[in-house]
């Protein structure tokens, strides 16, 4: 699979010889991949879902981490996405990142030892105001916007591949863009458009109908690395000042009290420094080609779902998500939507 992926967009971009059929019907090609996906009627059934999984990441020094992860959606407009936000050690801090409607999710599970206290705490996740740090009126609703712009489009190229479709929560526009062909087969390409500049490609495998692939090109992600420095050797408490996070464009800040865990105050201060730090660092990102591969895909409940979700950054594996369990239409807490105040 990931090879003739990988054949199918060199031969995409590499010139307009190899991209055959430019006036295929994108609504053929659309129906045909959701009859692949269970069909048009089964899928309309699909009004909730659930998954459970384990996600892979892969660090740009070539190290890779693994941790649970956790996906609900309510169709058309609820979603939410339960992830790794940093690893410290042995704790890790979550993230929940989706919208319900028009409103926000956005919030950070600390755990315990970070806390200070004897349970998890929720905060405003970073990039939406630092901890303790008020925002204007106008602040927060542009905060709020990119935010949910953000779990929108992540929710539409997730949902290309489960159903072939695009929701009332962020409506896509397709368009017939081509055919890829490599030794291995051949491969529909559709042109995705939609709000707040969404363009992607969407490759669709002409055999199986099923989707393989999309891609698209945003400004390369700001990645946050963290280094504890231990002053004795390996079991030592970290030395003072031994919490070093390093940022995508060269920024970096040290936080953290010689031999002691950050108290909450401490974890505030970092993010709020790290927030600060967020700005200059992006000024050095550059805009790369992004990838997510769907594969795997197995029945459930009379709909195909893909159950590996495969992710690239400019031509370098990021990432790969492995659903261990999905359910269809399975009751949701509606507390899992609560919007962020």
């Amino acid at each position: 699979m990931r090879k003739l992926m990988n054949v199918l967009v060199v031969a995409l971009v590499a010139g307009p010889a190899l991209v055959l059929g430019q006036a295929g019907d994108v609504n053929k090609v659309l129906a045909d991949m959701r009859a692949a996906l269970g069909g048009a009627d089964k899928l309309a059934t699909v009004k909730t879902l659930t998954a459970v999984g384990r996600t892979q990441r892969t660090s740009q020094n070539g190290t890779t981490s693994e941790a649970e992860m956790e996906l609900a959606m309510e169709l058309p407009d609820k979603y939410v996405m339960r992830s790794v936000l940093a690893n410290m050690g042995s704790m890790s801090v979550y993230r929940n990142a989706g919208f319900n409607g028009n409103g926000v999710i956005n919030e950070t599970e600390m755990p315990p030892n970070l806390t200070g206290g004897g349970g998890m705490i929720m905060v405003r996740a970073a990039g939406s105001g630092a901890p303790g740090q008020s925002q204007t009126p106008e602040q927060k609703a542009a905060t709020d916007l990119r935010l949910i712009m953000a779990s929108k489009k992540d929710f539409a190229r997730m949902t290309l591949g489960m159903f072939g479709s695009s929701f009332d929560a962020f409506p896509l526009e397709f368009a017939y863009a081509g055919q890829a062909e490599s030794p291995d087969g051949k491969a529909h390409v559709i042109a995705v458009t939609g709000a707040d500049n969404f363009s992607a490609k969407l490759f669709v495998d002409a055999q199986t109908n099923l989707p393989l692939m999309l891609s698209w090109s945003d400004r390369e992600p700001l990645v946050m690395t963290q280094t504890i420095n231990r002053g004795g050797g390996p079991g030592a408490a970290p030395a003072a000042g031994g919490h070093t996070v390093q940022m995508g464009g060269g920024a970096s800040f040290t936080t953290g009290t010689g031999g002691k865990p950050p108290t909450e105050e401490e974890m505030k201060k970092m993010m709020a420094d790290a927030e600060a730090r967020r700005k200059e660092a992006e000024a050095a990102l550059k805009v790369v080609e992004y990838r997510i591969y769907y594969s795997n895909f197995k029945a459930v409940n009379g709909v195909k779902i893909p159950h590996t979700l495969q992710r690239s950054i400019d031509g370098k594996p990021t990432e790969e998500t492995t659903f261990e369990q999905i359910k269809v239409n399975p009751k949701i807490d509606k507390q899992k939507f609560a919007v962020t105040k």
